[in-house]
């Protein structure tokens, strides 16, 4: 259900300013929370809160796993300052996670994710059970620790250990319901039969559709099922004095509102710690596998079931599937006829598509931790992970042949196949088979030195680190006349005519090389200063040597609470003001464009980024004489200030921000006289963001302790702006609406993805206006007027002016809760604006097509009937008419649970609960979502909603048990 948007929640997260929601369960009313005792992650080491010199917001388990989440950083929505993270409903899909802003058009911009010390390529195979706190590095002064992969932030994961104590066990479980929650309603078949009708009339065409037709289908109904959500947990922890253990399975399936989409998720976890020779030996070892079985399904049926006509059958009453062919001597939908529009049926679509991926990853750590003198400790830890992908694809040719033409029969088909042997368009089926077997290693060594003298205090970390990404090779092979039957796909069981496919490639493995310092001064608890130096080395841009870089960074702080003007002051219990500046790399510069492939002669070894989801990474031009891409780099200096006042019931934190990236990787177009073959890469831009983090929590509870409530806002904004374009560079376009028309620009002054069309100014009411003044080439009455912007008398690109950006100017929260004795209850939302969305699904209107209800309800009719909205016509250019507000407010969270402690023999704890996740969406935007996936590729489609996933809303059962 759509509803206006409403403002209070931004007003009120604009009042406040300070902490980010951090992870406390709101069931803890023992005592008041001193959050500068929480111990946090920073890399290589950890450090009071209260000690930090740089902006690290962090979430303890007890918020990971308040509710049901598919993904760790999926439940972390809203909760963070300064980190954008947006989830599809796709089953199975990887959370987008932008910190402080979008500073790259083609390079990676997800953060680097540090899983225990070991870098990994991303988390969604880690159960969020299984982890103990996520800690993430959002300015340069802490994430130059990481130097050449930690532009876009650090997120550092540890997961959990067993305790000393009894074995404790643990079972979770939920089951739910997953339906669209914003449905675009679209025309009936009366509505669209007479929206047709007036745009033949328009292009004086002398057949009608008939009003009276024997199909009106709701093809977004016919489309999707309820979804089904359903997770069971088993946690088994505990320990002694010398060893701790913890051991966690957990099997997640998730049934999407495609017939046929699914997603399974089983992980297996078992970390332990060991104590040796009087604890001056440390012992932790960690293993995981975790495997993936997902059946996946054309997003692209969500476009054709917007765009398809409601007067078109999802089958023939002959049982054919339906197509848009119509009689134009009666008027009515069948076949054989004219062409109602260029759209095929998505349910058809989705019947015949068979596409399975599953994946299977291992990951093993093993540290030990050495004391050598007082203070004086070595740390060696060496992890490996192992990672295995296959993807069938079955095609069923001759279904498809014979489901695109209602009086083709098997008869016609098997005459073909036998008249073309070789062709593969005449084979029964197809089926293709890729396989991905990559390996990669990490090995560290650093000490670590802790000293104490008098006021002073002195922590310092040097260490080094060796890594080879991408070890292992790629299969792709496609078979055709394989059987029917499942159990029998495979590419042994292919014909020899036509002739099977199959291609090997080896991937030649990234090395990275590391050298890393920090040192961490402080006086008296009152005066910081930190530094950072690393130095790194990688073959990603050399093959046979290392490519070098040196990123510092250095941050101060002073803790104004522990002079002694506030010593003892009751209202300001704490406060530090802190800075820092540092320099940071972006090597994952994957251009994604594997045209690459047919340049040149060469061998055939690619670099290859390690996991599910990614792509092929060519470091040079290949094949070109041109100089090698380098990284892409960071420069970032921020300030900010940490607080706790009235008996540490408030706290918070704000920080502004420069951020500038330079060496942003651009695409370029060769000259025609260039032997390469499609497009290379060069370092052509400089982005800034720069902007305002800020958020404030206030808890409290009652003298008797039975009640207890907080309340939590954040609110960040940003501006993205390009800086500098190299001259050759500058005005490229992009932003395809797949029917010849483009939405955006690269310019200086602008933010990257800027929407770039023509400017609306009206309708045309009759052909005298469109005669007597400037226009298109083919507008009429009815057509969108289009402002002469130069006043040259023509309408072209030089017309074409901006009109903002998708990317969010500002991002908010809110987060609500309470508990009384036994029952706990909170609610999260959070929003974003500033920004503009281009409605792709109201947009490229090719004929035929349908049409939303308000389209319909609000379409010029006549001269004078509207002067804001289009009539019936194909008017296909791209203009600010179909820009919406992107601004959106969502309640992603509202939980009610039961507590039976102690009231059941034999369990420690039994919680039952309710969740409702994404109820509500308070929007104006028209289409099925605002909120959208960012990226700052210039020439993508990121901001135009076409064939994304419709937002889902939840409703979840769950048990919690402790043993």
């Amino acid at each position: 259900m759509r509803k206006n948007y409403v403002k209070l929640p931004l007003l009120i997260a604009a009042l406040y300013f300070g902490g980010d929601l951090h992870a406390q369960s709101t069931q803890d009313t023992v005592a008041k929370e001193n959050k500068i005792e929480e111990v946090v992650v920073i890399g290589y080491g950890k450090q009071k809160r209260g000690d930090l010199t740089s902006a690290i917001s962090s979430v303890k388990s007890e918020e990971i796993t308040k509710q049901p989440a598919t993904t760790a950083m999926q439940s972390l929505q809203g909760k963070l300052s300064g980190v954008t993270i947006v989830n599809t409903d796709q089953p199975g899909a990887t959370p987008s996670v932008i910190v402080r802003g979008l500073g790259t058009a083609l390079g990676g911009r997800d953060p680097l994710y540090v899983v225990d010390g070991m870098i990994v390529p991303n988390i969604t195979n880690i159960n969020p059970r299984d982890i103990e706190s996520i800690d993430v590095l959002k300015d340069a002064a802490s994430s130059a620790i990481y130097g050449v992969r930690a532009a876009n932030g650090v997120v550092i994961v540890t997961t959990k250990t067993g305790k000393r104590g009894k074995t404790k066990v643990t079972y979770d479980t939920y089951y739910g319901f997953k339906s669209i929650l914003n449905k675009v309603e679209m025309a009936d078949a009366s509505q669209y039969t007479q929206y047709f009708n007036e745009e033949r009339k328009a292009l004086g065409k002398t057949t009608f559709l008939s009003p009276n037709q024997p199909y009106n289908t709701n093809w977004l109904d016919e489309l999707t099922r309820t979804g089904i959500v359903q997770d069971n947990n088993v946690t088994i922890s505990g320990g002694s004095e010398n060893v701790n253990y913890f051991l966690g399975v957990d099997h997640f399936k998730e049934d999407g509102i495609l017939p046929g989409q699914d997603y399974r998720r089983t992980t297996i976890r078992n970390n332990n710690t060991y104590k040796l020779f009087n604890n001056k030996v440390r012992l932790t070892q960690n293993v995981s596998f975790s495997t993936t079985k997902e059946n996946i399904k054309p997003l692209g049926a969500f476009d054709s079931a917007h765009r398809q006509a409601p007067v078109v059958p999802v089958k023939f009453n002959n049982g054919k599937w339906g197509l848009p062919f119509w009689n134009e001597t009666t008027g009515l939908v069948s076949y054989p006829g004219s062409t109602l529009n260029s759209h095929g049926n998505p349910v058809s679509s989705v019947y015949y598509t068979n596409e399975t991926a599953r994946t299977n990853t291992l990951q093993a750590f093993l540290q030990a931790d050495i004391d050598i003198t007082k203070g004086l400790v070595f740390t060696s830890r060496a992890g490996t992970t192992k990672y295995w992908y296959d993807k069938e694809t079955f095609v069923p040719t001759k279904d498809l042949w014979l489901a695109a033409d209602p009086t083709r029969t098997a008869a016609q088909f098997e005459a073909l196949k036998e008249a073309n042997p070789s062709n593969t368009s005449y084979a029964n089926n197809s089926y293709a088979l890729e396989k991905i077997d990559t390996f990669r290693w990490q090995w560290e060594n650093y000490f670590t030195y802790d000293k104490k003298f008098g006021n002073h205090t002195l922590t310092t970390v040097a260490g080094m680190s060796a890594e080879e990404v991408g070890v292992g090779g790629r299969m792709y092979g496609r078979a055709y006349n394989v059987p029917n039957q499942k159990q029998y796909w495979s590419l042994e069981k292919g014909s020899s005519t036509p002739q099977k496919d199959v291609t090997q490639l080896y991937y030649t493995p990234i090395r990275y090389a590391s050298y890393f310092g920090r040192i961490q001064y402080d006086y008296d608890k009152r005066y910081y200063i930190s530094g950072i130096i690393r130095r790194d080395g990688t073959s990603r841009f050399k093959e046979q040597e290392l490519y070098w870089d040196t990123f510092p960074s250095v941050s101060a702080g002073w803790n104004i609470s522990n002079e002694d003007f506030l010593k003892g002051n009751s209202s300001i219990n704490f406060l530090k003001l802190r800075g820092g500046w540092g320099t940071l790399g972006n090597d994952n510069i994957g251009v994604t464009n594997a045209s690459y492939i047919k340049q040149g002669s060469g061998s055939q070894n690619y670099n290859y980024v390690f996991g599910p989801g990614q792509d092929l990474i060519f470091g040079a031009y290949y094949g070109s004489p041109a100089k090698p891409l380098g990284w892409e780099i960071t420069k970032e200096w921020s300030a900010g200030a940490d607080f706790e006042l009235l008996d540490n019931r408030l706290s918070g934190s704000v920080d502004y921000y420069q951020k500038k990236n330079t060496n942003t990787i651009l695409q370029i177009t060769p000259i025609k006289s260039s032997p390469y073959e499609d497009v290379f890469y060069d370092h052509g831009a400089e982005v800034m963001n720069k902007g305002w983090e800020a958020s404030l929590r206030w808890k409290d509870f009652s003298k008797s302790r039975d009640f207890s409530y907080e309340i939590g806002v954040t609110f960040n904004s940003n501006d993205n702006e390009v800086t500098d374009v190299k001259p050759a560079y500058g005005g490229m376009t992009g932003g395809s609406l797949g029917n010849g028309r483009i939405t955006k620009r690269l310019e200086v002054g602008q933010s990257l993805g800027s929407w770039w069309m023509y400017e609306v100014d009206g309708v045309w009411q009759n052909q005298a206006e469109i005669d007597s003044n400037t226009h298109l080439s083919g507008a009429k009455p009815g057509f969108l007027k289009y402002k002469d912007q130069n006043g040259d008398g023509v309408i072209d690109d030089r017309d074409k002016v901006f009109f903002g950006s998708y990317i969010p100017t500002y991002n908010y929260s809110l987060h609500l809760g309470f508990t009384y004795k036994n029952v706990d209850f909170s609610v999260d939302g959070y929003g974003a604006g500033g920004n503009k969305i281009y409605n792709g699904l109201n947009s490229t209107r090719l004929g035929g097509e349908s049409i939303s209800q308000y389209m319909f309800n609000n379409r010029w009719t006549g001269e004078g009937s509207t002067n804001s909205n289009p009539g019936a016509n194909r008017d296909v250019e791209a203009s600010n008419y179909y820009l919406e507000d992107g601004d959106y407010f969502r309640i992603n969270n509202i939980t009610l649970g039961y507590n039976f402690r102690d009231k059941i023999e034999g369990l420690r704890n039994l919680r039952v609960y309710v969740t409702a996740q994404n109820p509500f969406i308070f929007t104006k935007y028209e289409g099925y979502t605002p909120e959208l996936n960012s990226d700052g590729n210039p020439y993508g489609t990121t901001g135009v909603e076409l064939s994304a996933y419709p937002n889902l809303r939840s409703f979840i059962l769950g048990v919690n048990v402790e043993f």
